[in-house]
C-alpha cells in the first residue's frame, strides 16, 4: 500500500523514528540475527528455512519466499489485519505520538469507526455481564457454576468472566439505558431482531467468556450453559472484528509466558484454559470451537518453537489431532500430542491429578505424526483389505505435505509402523500426486515466476544493485542514459522514482522511496536489492558503469541511425560518432 503523504507523515516519520522494527516485529516472530539483519520463520506462509528478514538500520522487513515486506506499519496491518489509519493509531499510542486530527475516506472512516464501536460494545457488554456474575442475585447461578469447577476470584477477575441471566432482554435494556445505537449492537452479533419489533439477547442462561485479541481487546464471546440444553456453547457470530479462525482464547494473557517457556500448549475448550491457569499452568491457549488452521499456526510459531496438542480423548478430539497434523509439518512447527486417559480432558485431569502429575504427562507427549500413525495402525482390521484401507487414509495427508524429502521420510516410517512395503507406500504416492490436476493458485504463480524471470536480465539486477549500494554514482546513471539497458517494468519504476529524487536535489531514503513506488512487483524487487549484499566494490564499480555507459551509448547511436534514414550527411555524421566512441 502506498501511504498519503499528508498531515499524518509527521506522525508517521515520528514513530518509525522511535520504533525499532526488530524490536516490534520480534514480540511477534522468533528472530535469530544474521550479520547487521535478524531473521526468522515468516508469519504469513509456511516455511521450515527462515526466509523472512529484518533490518534495523533500513527499518523494513522482506520475506524472500511469500515477497510481502515494508515497514513498521506494513508489518502492523500484514499482522494484524488492520487498515493504515488503524495501524498509524496503534502505533503512536503504543510510542506515545500524538495525532493531528484528518477525515479519511469515507470508506476507510466507515470501516474504522465500525470496529471501534463494536469493540467498546464488546467490552461495555463484558464489564455488564461480569457485574452481573460478581455483583448481583442474578449471577448466583453462574458463579455456583464456576466455584464448582474450581475457580476462584482471581480467574474470574483476570478473564473478566460474567453471566447472561436466562432473561430475554437482559442485556437489550442495558444498552437502551445507555444509548448504544442498537444497529451497531446487532452488528457486534450482541442482540438479535425480534421479527416484528425491537431486539433480544443473543447470550441468555449462560458463563460468558471474553474472547480477547492479542491487544486485550474484547473481539466476541464464548457463552456454555448450565444445563443439559443445546448448543453447549455459543459463540458471537462473525464480525468486523471476530473470526474464529484467526483468534485463541487465553492468547493475550499467555503469550509472555509461552515465550518464556518456548512452548505452547493447544487445548480445545475455555474452561481447559482456566482450569489449567487455576493451577498456575501459563503457556495455555484454546481453539474457539473450530479446528487448528493456519492463522493460528502462523501466530503461535512467532512466540515458540514446539506446540503440544491436549485435544480431548475422544474421537472427536482425536480426529481434531489428525487434521491439525499437515498443518504443522507444513509450517515447520514441531507438534507433540499429550494422551490423555479415556473420559477426561485438560480440565477433569488436572483437577483430579494435579499440576505435577500433568506436567509430568506433558513431558511424555508423543511426537504428533508418531501419535497419527499408531491411531491408524491401531485401527487396521487386518488382511490386505485393511492395508488398503490404511493407505487410503494416509496417502492424501503425506501428499499434503509440501516438501519432498519430508513426505519420503515420513513414508518410511509409515511403512515400518504398519508393515506395509516402503516401495508400496512411496508408490502411491506419486500416483496420487502426478493423478491429480496442478491447482489454479500453483500454475498462476508458476507463470509469474517465469514471466519475471524472463523479464528481468541481469543488466536490471546489476544496475539495481550498483544504485542502492553505491548512491554516490546516481547522478553518473542518470545523466548518460543507462535506463536504455532496463528491461523489467519494474526495475524501470524503481529507476524513475530515483531520478524523480535525484532531480530535486533530495536525499534518497529507501523507506521514503519505497512508499513512492506504485507497483507491487516493483515493491518486492526494491525490497530485496535493499537487503541483498553489494554485487560490485571498488574498480569494479567503476568498470561496471563504464560498460553502462558504452553500451546505453551505442543503442542511442542504432536508434539514431535508423531514425537518419536515407539522409546522407545524417548518416556520415552517426559514422563520425561511432568512430569517436570506438577510439
Amino acid at each position: 500500500m502506498v501511504y498519503e503523504m499528508d498531515q499524518h507523515q509527521s506522525a508517521k516519520e515520528e514513530i518509525k523514528r522511535i520504533a525499532d522494527i526488530a524490536e516490534l516485529i520480534g514480540q511477534y516472530v522468533q528472530l535469530k540475527k544474521a550479520g547487521q539483519n535478524y531473521v526468522g520463520l515468516c508469519p504469513f506462509h509456511g516455511e521450515k528455512d527462515p526466509s523472512f528478514t529484518v533490518s534495523p538500520s533500513k527499518q523494513m522487513f522482506h520475506c524472500f519466499g511469500c515477497k510481502k515486506g515494508g515497514d513498521i506499519f506494513a508489518f502492523w496491518m500484514e499482522y494484524h489485519r488492520v487498515s493504515f489509519p488503524q495501524a498509524l493509531k496503534d502505533l503512536a499510542e503504543r510510542y506515545r505520538v500524538p495525532l493531528p486530527e484528518r477525515e479519511f475516506s469515507p470508506s476507510q472512516k466507515k470501516k474504522q469507526e465500525l470496529k471501534e464501536q463494536i469493540f467498546q460494545l464488546n467490552e461495555t457488554a463484558a464489564r455488564y455481564y461480569n457485574h452481573v456474575l460478581t455483583k448481583t442475585d442474578k449471577g448466583k447461578p453462574g458463579l455456583k457454576y464456576l466455584e464448582k469447577r474450581n475457580l476462584g476470584k482471581d480467574i474470574i477477575k483476570d478473564f473478566m468472566l460474567g453471566y447472561a441471566p436466562p432473561e430475554w432482554d437482559s442485556l437489550t435494556r442495558f444498552l437502551k439505558d445507555k444509548r448504544v445505537d442498537m444497529d451497531k449492537a446487532v452488528e457486534a452479533g450482541l442482540i438479535i431482531p425480534n421479527k416484528n419489533d425491537g431486539y433480544h439477547d443473543r447470550f441468555r442462561g449462560r458463563v460468558l467468556f471474553p474472547i480477547h485479541n492479542i491487544q486485550k481487546k474484547v473481539a466476541g464471546f464464548g457463552g456454555r450453559v448450565l444445563d443439559e440444553s443445546l448448543p453447549k456453547y455459543l459463540n458471537t457470530p462473525e464480525t468486523p472484528v471476530f473470526q474464529k479462525g484467526g483468534l485463541l482464547y487465553g492468547i493475550y494473557e499467555a503469550h509472555r509466558a509461552i515465550r518464556e517457556r518456548g512452548r505452547v500448549v493447544i487445548v480445545e475448550g475455555y474452561m481447559d484454559v482456566l482450569a489449567l491457569r487455576s493451577y498456575g499452568f501459563n503457556e495455555v491457549v484454546a481453539t474457539l470451537g473450530t479446528s487448528l488452521t493456519m492463522d493460528h499456526i502462523r501466530r503461535l510459531k512467532g512466540y515458540t518453537e514446539e506446540a503440544v496438542v491436549v485435544f480431548d480423548s475422544d474421537k472427536a478430539g482425536k480426529g481434531a489431532t489428525i487434521r491439525s497434523l499437515p498443518l504443522f509439518l507444513n509450517e515447520g512447527l514441531t507438534a507433540r500430542v499429550m494422551v490423555l486417559p479415556s473420559g477426561d480432558d485438560p480440565d477433569s485431569f488436572i483437577n483430579k491429578r494435579g499440576l505435577k502429575t500433568f506436567s509430568e504427562t506433558l513431558d511424555k507427549a508423543m511426537p504428533i505424526f508418531e501419535f497419527y500413525i499408531d491411531l491408524k495402525v491401531s485401527r487396521i482390521n487386518g488382511g490386505i483389505d485393511g492395508q488398503v484401507k490404511l493407505l487410503k487414509e494416509i496417502i492424501p495427508v503425506l501428499s499434503s505435505l509440501n516438501i519432498e524429502a519430508q513426505r519420503l521420510l515420513y513414508a518410511r516410517r509409515f511403512s515400518e509402523k504398519s508393515g506395509i512395503a516402503e516401495s508400496i507406500v512411496v508408490g502411491e504416492l506419486q500416483n496420487f500426486r502426478t493423478s491429480r490436476p496442478p491447482s489454479s493458485d500453483f500454475e498462476k504463480a508458476l507463470e509469474k515466476k517465469l514471466s519475471a524471470s524472463k523479464a528481468k536480465g541481469w543488466d536490471d539486477i546489476y544496475m539495481l544493485n550498483i544504485l542502492i549500494h553505491h548512491p554516490h554514482v546516481i547522478g553518473r546513471l542518470m545523466q548518460n542514459d543507462s535506463k536504455l539497458l532496463l528491461s523489467d517494468p519494474a526495475v524501470i519504476e524503481i529507476f524513475d522514482t530515483i531520478n524523480e529524487i535525484y532531480k530535486m536535489d533530495e536525499e534518497i531514503i529507501p523507506s521514503e522511496l519505497l512508499e513512492k513506488l506504485e507497483g507491487e512487483s516493483a515493491r518486492e524487487i526494491f525490497r530485496e536489492a535493499m537487503l541483498s549484499p553489494p554485487i560490485f566494490s571498488g574498480e569494479a564499480v567503476e568498470q561496471a558503469l563504464n560498460d553502462f555507459e558504452n553500451r546505453a551509448y551505442r543503442i542511442k547511436l542504432s536508434e539514431s541511425s535508423l531514425k537518419a534514414g536515407d539522409n546522407l550527411e545524417e548518416k556520415n555524421r552517426i559514422l563520425m560518432l561511432k568512430r569517436d566512441s570506438q577510439d
